[in-house]
């Protein structure tokens, strides 16, 4: 998902997507340690995501 994206998002949204890219990270590193995932670069990909809405989620609590 694009920075552009995220920061029109509210913060309930933000961390609906935290969660869904949680569990995706966790299923992606599953399969990757069970060989099974082929495009490995997708871990990095979810990861960045994560880190992004996590930042954008600390500016929403910082604000109020």
């Amino acid at each position: 998902m694009s920075w552009e994206d995220l920061k029109n998002k509210n913060a309930t949204e933000l961390a609906e997507l935290l969660s869904e890219n949680s569990n995706e990270l966790r299923s992606l590193e599953f399969q990757a340690h069970s060989r099974q995932l082929k495009q490995v670069n997708k871990i990095n990909l979810v990861k960045k995501t994560i880190a992004r809405i996590s930042m954008l989620l600390a500016g929403f609590s910082k604000k109020k």
